[in-house]
C-alpha cells in the first residue's frame, strides 16, 4: 500500500539523522508507539534497521551501505 510506503520512508529519513528508541520515532512522527513498533520491526526484518537493547528500550539505527557489503 502506498500509505505505508510513505510512513516507512519517513522512519527510514529519521533513522538515517540519528538513532532513536520507537518511542521517540512515534512521538516525532506522531503515531501509537504500538503501531510505530511493528514498522519499526518490519523494516529490520526486510534487513534496513538493526536493533539494539538499551534497559528496557529498542534502539533503532539504519543499516548503512557499508555495513552490508562487510
Amino acid at each position: 500500500m502506498q500509505g505505508e510506503n510513505v510512513v516507512e520512508k519517513r522512519i527510514l529519513s529519521l533513522l538515517s539523522k540519528q538513532i532513536m528508541s520507537t518511542s521517540q520515532v512515534a512521538k516525532k512522527l506522531n503515531m501509537r508507539r504500538e503501531v510505530t513498533s511493528g514498522y519499526l520491526e518490519a523494516l529490520r526484518d526486510q534487513g534496513k534497521l538493526e536493533k539494539t537493547k538499551v534497559g528496557k528500550s529498542n534502539i533503532y539505527r539504519t543499516i548503512r551501505d557499508e555495513q552490508l557489503t562487510n
